[in-house]
Formats: structure tokens, C-alpha cells, sequence
């Protein structure tokens, strides 16, 4: 598999670093093979980007005019498939970049180590694509990626999916049956009684609400509530620690 990679980084030495680590990655990989273009900003990169063009993405976060936060919000727009790893100093920036659900996070300055797990997990996710769960409804049975999966809500003796592109799907399954589906899947939270979101879809969560980059919004249980919350975190933070 070949996959093609952009860096985008103002400082020329973060870059070099970068692109080394991603060669040795792929040096005496028999079956993969990897081109990497370099931009000294975004206003250098934003021109020259097109859906499907690269499969992954490494920005830096803090760069003069446009910022990597910035420019992510409009890669997003454009290829909602993309992969894109935020490269930052400082850890809390994580919080700030989460609404535009990245593949991942590095701290600089970056690791081999680190920059290895990120390239087998992309790797993985492009080799593999992303896991699907059937759904049967009462007209047809839909395979679901659980990418496109919003919020999954019990509706009585059937239940809701709510998905990315706006389309609802109700199954006749129950509510226990489908959650099952999903595994151990980290990005998947019980919020309330009947209620599943995903967490690589919220935009920001609210102190009895989650708010669902759709426009969506779902009541968090009361009791409880500070467990939720707090698991919330802990995925957005797991983000960023998973490399550490």
C-alpha cells in the first residue's frame, strides 16, 4: 500500500524531524511505500489541497496568519475522510482541536516511537476500513459504519440511529441488541438511559447535555453525570496520552 502523506509546519528543523521519522517507519517495508510533500504554512498548503489527494495530514497548531486549528476546519469541509494528526507543544490544545475529530495527536518535539504507532494505526484504518454493523429495519437490512454512526436512541421497542449525513434509520432490533454490536469500541458512550453517542461527534459537551456537531443534542443521565463527563475526558485525553 502506498500512502501519501502532507506535513505542514513553519519551522523547517520540525519538519526534517518529522519526515525522518516517517522514513525510517517505512524503510524494509516490503508491501508499503510512502510520498511526503512539505508546506511552510497553510496559506502554502490550502491552495494546493484536493479531496483525496493525501490520506494523512500532520499540522502543526500554532503557525502565523492561518493556524493548524483553522486550517483543519477547512480540509474537514472539503475531504471528510482525511486523517489528520495535530503536532502541538502543549497538551491542552487538544481540547481546542477535538471538534474537528483528528486521527490523532503528537507532542513535539516528536518521537519515533510515537510517530511508528501513529503510522501503523493510519495504516490499519486504510488497510482495514472501518468496522460496520448490520442494522435491520423494516424495509432492509443496512450495513452501517460506525464512523457514520451520531447517537443511537431507544424509540419503544425499536431504536434510532442517527447518522452523519443526516438520516435516521429505525431498526427493529432492540436497543440492547444493537449497542451489543458495537463492541469495546472507545468512541461509543452511554450518556443516558437509551442513549449511545459517539464521541469523535461532539462539538462540546454541556453540564446536562452532549452537543452533537450535527446540531444534534442529547440529555446526559443526572445521576451519573459527573461520570459521564468524566469519561468524556478521559477519551479526549486518551487522544493524546495513547502515544506517551
Amino acid at each position: 500500500m502506498k500512502i501519501r502523506i502532507a506535513i505542514v509546519d513553519d519551522l523547517g528543523t520540525d519538519r526534517d524531524l518529522l519526515s525522518s521519522c516517517i522514513d525510517r517507519f517505512f524503510e524494509g517495508r516490503k508491501n508499503d511505500s510512502v510520498s511526503i510533500d512539505e508546506f511552510v504554512s497553510a496559506e502554502d498548503f490550502l491552495p494546493k489541497f484536493s479531496a483525496g489527494l493525501f490520506e494523512l495530514v500532520f499540522l502543526d497548531i500554532c503557525m502565523d496568519e492561518m493556524n493548524g486549528i483553522e486550517l483543519a476546519k477547512e480540509l474537514r469541509a472539503a475531504d471528510p475522510h482525511l486523517m489528520i494528526v495535530f503536532q502541538t507543544t502543549a497538551r491542552e490544545y487538544a481540547f481546542d482541536a477535538f471538534p474537528i475529530h483528528p486521527f490523532d495527536y503528537l507532542i513535539k518535539p516528536c518521537r519515533q516511537d510515537e510517530v511508528d504507532a501513529v503510522l501503523e494505526e493510519a495504516l490499519r484504518v486504510l488497510d482495514a476500513g472501518d468496522p460496520e454493523i448490520s442494522v435491520a429495519s423494516v424495509r432492509a437490512t443496512y450495513s452501517v459504519p460506525l464512523r457514520s454512526i451520531v447517537a443511537i436512541t431507544s424509540q419503544g421497542h425499536n431504536m434510532e440511529i442517527s447518522l452523519t449525513n443526516h438520516q435516521n434509520i429505525i431498526g427493529t432490533e432492540t436497543f440492547k441488541i444493537i449497542t451489543s454490536k458495537l463492541g469495546d469500541d472507545p468512541r461509543f458512550l452511554m450518556i443516558n438511559r437509551g442513549i449511545v453517542i459517539n464521541m469523535d461527534h461532539v462539538m462540546a459537551p454541556g453540564t446536562d447535555s452532549m452537543q452533537m456537531k450535527d446540531g444534534s443534542s442529547y440529555p446526559i443521565k443526572v445521576n451519573g453525570r459527573s461520570a459521564v463527563l468524566s469519561a468524556f475526558s478521559q477519551y479526549m485525553i486518551s487522544k493524546v496520552d495513547k502515544r506517551g
